[in-house]
């Protein structure tokens, strides 16, 4: 089957499909067996000695014709996580910073009718780590309106989620402990029930695993607003059910280092607009994007984005994007200093940060090639189509003080171009996309 090219030519391909917006298909049979690999460096350190982070994500994604109009879509996914955090946050949280290391697995199976102008889909996910099981069903459905300028998407997913603890049941939340390492998280899958285990005898620690659901839609409009111009428009909203907390995070509370205690139930909600728009005299693109994000914990957040794509040549795409986002913190996130010196604000306290008033600035560059079989030609002999991606971001994080600073000097965490470090992050993305 061979790839159609896309009726508005380069304009809408770049201006739309680079940037990740969809628009109107074309009446003509497209590709739609593929293989993509991907694999993902993302790199965090910490200012003031507090730790950092290392997480290698490969990726696989299969996609296969099993008929004229059904598609089938299987992923698998890895995250290899190591790094050192603080196990209690407190003013002096570098003394107690630990090295920890994790691996997570996740497969995806999907499978899509696809029509002239719809397309209706289902998919199942099963995510397994140590401490942490998350099985998720979801469903999409898309249509294209007569004329193929206008695009409508909604989807739907159900996570049934369960988080390894230590049982806290009977005791207060000043008076819950973490989980260590150490701890084995164990479930009796055979007796079909979430068992207790002791697991440390000699200290009497029993985990037990806790529920999270997470119930996610969104709707989408996509509209071509000229031949060179597409806007997108999208509404998202989730809500989370069950145990949110970190049960390795303690939270120093004046002499007492309690597990972290956040409320069972979230509901947030996001709405974001995108617009692109191909530059014919440059053979170029301009990327526009902002969202909005609320939450029902009080974290209330805005993005801003603005990227460019350029053509070099005929087979070279290079984009660059700048980020800003700036969020307020939870209204049960305290500074440090305060829960040391004041104590908690009431029935809730976390040392997440991101539950805190963060400002972060994103810079990045993403190089494509692409090349298109054309005449009857595959390219090595098989391949329709060949896209190799390299994506570099570089991102700045500034932690702002939740609290008043002039009656909290120890509050801020850090500032932009702090001593000693510029870079509070990094990645970098390898990606290979072959059609055929």
């Amino acid at each position: 089957m061979r790839a159609a090219r896309h009726p508005l030519g380069p304009a809408l391909a770049l201006a739309a499909a680079i940037a990740g917006v969809g628009v109107g298909a074309p009446g003509g049979a497209r590709a739609d067996d593929k293989i993509d690999l991907t694999t993902t460096w993302f790199q965090e350190n910490r200012r003031g000695g507090k730790g950092g982070l290392t997480v290698i994500h490969p990726q696989v994604d299969l996609g296969l014709d099993v008929g004229e109009h059904v598609l089938l879509d299987a992923s698998y996914t890895a995250d290899a996580v190591s790094g050192a955090t603080a196990k209690v946050y407190s003013v002096d949280a570098v003394s107690s910073a630990t090295t920890f290391s994790d691996l997570r697995h996740q497969g995806t199976l999907g499978l899509t009718f696809a029509g002239r102008r719809s397309r209706l889909g289902a998919s199942a996910s099963l995510g397994v780590e140590r401490d942490y099981l998350s099985l998720t069903f979801a469903g999409n459905a898309s249509i294209d309106l007569p004329g193929k300028n206008t695009a409508l998407a909604l989807s739907y997913s159900h996570g049934a989620d369960q988080v390894c603890d230590r049982a806290n049941a009977e005791a207060t939340p000043f008076e819950r402990r973490t989980l260590i390492g150490a701890d084995p998280c164990k479930k009796n899958i055979l007796a079909g029930e979430d068992t207790y285990v002791m697991d440390r005898p000699e200290l009497g620690t029993v985990t037990t695993w806790r529920d999270l659901t997470i119930d996610t839609a969104q709707a989408t409009v996509t509209q071509n607003l000229s031949p060179t111009s597409v806007l997108q428009l999208s509404l998202y909203g989730q809500v989370l059910d069950g145990m949110q907390s970190n049960p390795y995070r303690a939270v120093r509370i004046g002499p007492n280092e309690p597990q972290e205690h956040i409320p069972d139930t979230r509901a947030r909600g996001a709405f974001t607009a995108r617009l692109n728009r191909y530059i014919p005299a440059l053979r170029g693109a301009v990327h526009l994007q902002a969202r909005g994000y609320s939450d029902t914990w009080g974290v209330n957040a805005g993005t801003v984005e603005l990227g460019y794509s350029q053509y070099l040549g005929d087979a070279l795409v290079f984009r660059l994007r700048g980020h800003v986002h700036q969020q307020t913190a939870a209204t049960f996130f305290k500074d440090a200093f305060y829960y040391q010196t004041e104590s908690s604000a009431g029935a809730y306290f976390t040392g997440d940060r991101e539950l805190g008033a963060v400002r972060d600035v994103v810079i990045g560059g993403k190089l494509t090639m692409i090349s298109i079989a054309e005449d009857d030609h595959d390219l090595l002999g098989v391949f329709e189509r060949l896209q190799l991606n390299l994506k570099a971001d570089v991102m700045f994080l500034d932690e702002l003080a939740a609290d008043d600073p002039a009656n909290n000097p120890a509050g801020i965490d850090g500032q932009f171009l702090s001593a000693g470090q510029l870079v509070d992050a990094f990645t970098l993305q390898l990606g290979l996309q072959l059609d055929y």
